[in-house]
């Protein structure tokens, strides 16, 4: 399947990598004039989860990098890792170019499917979310490499489709996390994080996070936030307690909650994310998780006095 990923941000650096480790046919899209930018490569320092790879190494991934896209480039599929803001604009701008390839859309949703219904038929995308996770520091990305991505039908999809990138994934050693309904679990998902991201945000940043959890000091806040966030998505219309990653605010005391958070953030895996994750480089997108949020849970006349509390520091941010 020759493969086309949108960008060159970390996301789609750590699969283009694995996939071109695996021998998978696959190019990175810039902006045109940008290609010089990567002609060097990218330096990987990565803790690597998939199972029969080598747990740490370094590795120099030198892509191959178009500026322009034609229909006789013949891609068979297109991922577009890109910020759910964007994500419509960016599917737009390249489906032309594109016409006989399918899309694996490869972020974040809040708002549904509808703007990209609008422009591709479900028969040619899926949706999908990475678990991958890194960030650079010093000219290095400092990858976390699960072994795991997130995939899952929706009304219209085609089987067929979606069977071809599950064995794309898996050749590059990765298996799918399989859920029922997409859009929904990204947007459990996305509420859960936008609690997350606030709260760090407000905290003064990971590091500064997770010192507040070990110390108690911003517990009730982080959890009080967290519970917010799921009313939110209850008045969307679902039952949030059909997802496991809800489970530890619904049945779980404070203490037992900032435990598991401290013990994720203290893990090899963790300590990376802090030192160069991609928090550290996308502040608004981060605030974007927050604000939406936020901002749905005031549409949706939710009584939310923790996380509007944390608005007037987070968007002091620069």
């Amino acid at each position: 399947m020759k493969t086309l990923i949108i960008g060159m941000g970390n996301i789609d650096i750590m699969h283009g990598w694995a996939f071109a480790e695996a021998g998978i046919d696959v190019s990175h899209k810039v902006r045109r004039g940008k290609r010089d930018i990567y002609k060097d490569g990218t330096v990987l320092d990565i803790l690597d989860l998939r199972k029969g790879y080598p747990r740490t190494r370094q590795a120099l991934y030198v892509p191959k990098i178009v500026d322009e896209v034609s229909p006789s480039d013949e891609y068979d599929l297109v991922i577009m890792p890109t910020k759910h803001y964007q994500a419509t604009e960016a599917v737009g701008e390249i489906k032309g170019t594109v016409p006989e390839a399918r899309f694996l859309m490869f972020c974040a949703n809040w708002e549904g499917p509808d703007e990209i219904d609008a422009i591709l038929p479900r028969s040619r995308y899926v949706w999908g979310y990475a678990a991958v996770n890194g960030g650079i520091l010093d000219n290095v990305l400092y990858a976390n490499v699960r072994d795991d991505y997130r995939i899952g039908m929706m009304d219209g999809s085609d089987r067929t489709f979606l069977d071809g990138i599950i064995d794309l994934f898996g050749k590059a050693g990765f298996r799918a996390d399989f859920k029922e309904n997409m859009i929904e679990w990204l947007w459990v998902h996305h509420g859960t994080n936008g609690a997350l991201i606030g709260t760090a945000l407000f905290a003064g940043g990971l590091a500064e996070f997770l010192e507040s959890l070990e110390n108690g000091s911003i517990v009730d806040l982080f959890v009080n936030a967290s519970k917010e966030a799921l009313k939110v998505l209850e008045a969307r219309g679902f039952d949030v307690r059909r997802y496991p990653d809800t489970n530890i605010f619904l049945n779980l005391a404070p203490d037992a909650i900032a435990k598991i958070y401290i013990d994720m953030f203290r893990s090899p895996a963790g300590r990376r994310t802090i030192a160069a994750g991609h928090y550290r480089g996308n502040i608004a997108e981060m605030k974007r998780y927050y604000t939406d949020v936020l901002e749905k849970g005031i549409e949706l006349g939710i009584e939310m006095p923790s996380m509007p509390s944390m608005r007037e520091r987070i968007e002091r941010i620069a």
